[in-house]
């Protein structure tokens, strides 16, 4: 099931364009193909793949997408988000998505990734990434593009406005530095109000059928 959902995810890429989007590459000091550092996700305070990836950074000739990102969320609510990226001649791919709050605090949580996905934390932070650490090319080598899907749990009510922020790095798999281009792009998710559940009795469930 969770390989399933990356995979819809990297054809609903393609069929847009052919996007696809990988925060790894082997390619340079400091780049990691297992999984990247965290805090490069490009929100505020945060670097990018260009610490490491820094060919050029959103030069018109690729991209990374977000998919799935609600408009409004319902606290505590599961999503399943998707990120791609593509860029024409790369062959290798990384990503690194957070969600935040306005005041830069952790926005719910990341979990039961893929099998090419993987979360870490820092500083109460939680980010998720490509990772080859499950057995899995989660940089998708050789490909035309990449996409992964994560799920994300809404965060409690009274926790306002989340922004999404995701970096991708778009590489050439030749273990060096150059060649290998970034992308970010953000999302946003404002609060909705949380469902009402009303409880009842059979008494009452009598009643609506008398």
């Amino acid at each position: 099931m969770k390989r399933r959902a990356t995979i819809a995810v990297i054809v609903l890429a393609l069929a847009l364009g052919g996007f696809s989007l990988d925060l790894t590459r082997p390619m340079s000091v400091g780049a990691k193909a297992s999984m990247p550092d965290p805090a490069l996700t490009g929100a505020p305070s945060q670097g990018t793949c260009y610490n490491c990836h820094n060919a050029g950074i959103n030069d018109g000739l690729g991209a990374i997408l977000l998919f799935g990102v609600p408009a409004t969320y319902t606290p505590g609510q599961d999503y399943f988000i998707g990120a791609a990226i593509s860029r024409a001649a790369s062959t290798r791919w990384g990503f690194e998505v957070t969600a935040l709050r306005s005041g830069g605090q952790m926005a719910g949580s990341f979990s039961d990734s893929s099998n090419a996905v993987g979360e870490q934390t820092q500083l109460g932070i939680q980010y998720v990434s490509q990772t080859t650490l499950e057995g899995f090319d989660g940089t998708y080598t050789d490909s035309l593009g990449a996409g992964w899907a994560f799920k994300w749990t809404a965060p409690p009510q009274g926790s306002g406005t989340v922004t999404f922020y995701a970096a991708g790095a778009a590489c050439n798999n030749d273990n060096a530095a150059t060649g290998d281009y970034t992308y970010t792009t953000t999302g946003t998710s404002i609060e909705g109000a949380v469902t009402a559940v009303e409880s009842t009795t059979w008494g009452k469930i009598k009643q609506i059928y008398r």
